[in-house]
């Protein structure tokens, strides 16, 4: 499991697990749910993948949903302690906080991909608390574009902006999943360098002078 999800996640998610069963079983679980969807996922795969037992998982959480809720609670955790830096006027901090707050989104995308509306309809509180999520996350997009106008980075015509915001949330949602199954044979960090680049590419008519060599140096090293 351990090579699998150091494939899979970045960095900044994989320290969030130590080695103990707990965080196995999130770790493990958070793989699997990206890469078959929550509802094709069993505990006896989430056990067997993690090297643990199925009672192990039950003595940790009671129901899939409640590793749901546990990863909700550590995206929340990392995401908006990366995002910390939201108000800065320099390009290249902003920039920054994009290009980690995309590899984030990618590693907990099944929470932004999969439809919840059957596996959890009659858990109000967890339907919910995905719901909330999802709308912060697509907040944070068109917060990210109105504060790139503001300083300078961007210069989008309002009305063009939630069509702008859509196409980016869209990447975010499903870019991985898509180049996955077009590009099977390449690697994890590769697509998602791709993707980062795709997003720029979106927005390159609308990036100022100064932005555009600082955002081609940074992809040279995703």
């Amino acid at each position: 499991m351990l090579k699998t999800a150091q494939s899979q996640l970045t960095p900044i998610t994989l320290k969030l697990f130590s080695e103990k069963t707990r965080d196995l079983l999130l770790e493990s679980s958070l793989v699997l749910f990206n890469e078959h969807g929550f509802s094709n996922v069993t505990t006896l795969s989430i056990a067997n993948t993690s090297g643990t037992l199925e009672g192990s998982l039950w003595y940790h959480f009671n129901t899939k949903k409640d590793l749901l809720s546990a990863h909700i609670r550590l995206l929340k955790e990392v995401f908006f302690d990366k995002n910390q830096t939201v108000d800065s006027k320099e390009f290249d901090i902003i920039l920054e906080d994009i290009f980690t707050s995309y590899n984030l989104i990618w590693d907990f995308r099944y929470i932004l991909r999969d439809n919840f509306q059957i596996p959890l309809k009659d858990d109000f509180n967890a339907l919910d608390s995905v719901i909330r999520i999802n709308n912060k996350l697509d907040q944070w997009v068109e917060n990210r574009i109105q504060h790139s106008i503001r300083i300078g980075l961007l210069n989008i015509p309002q009305e063009k902006i939630e069509n702008l915001s859509e196409i980016i949330l869209v990447l975010g949602r499903y870019w991985l999943d898509y180049s996955e199954k077009k590009y099977p044979n390449t690697d994890n960090k590769s697509l998602r360098s791709k993707g980062l680049r795709h997003i720029f590419m979106v927005l390159s008519p609308y990036i100022c002078t100064e932005g555009s060599p600082i955002i081609s140096d940074m992809l040279k090293y995703y």
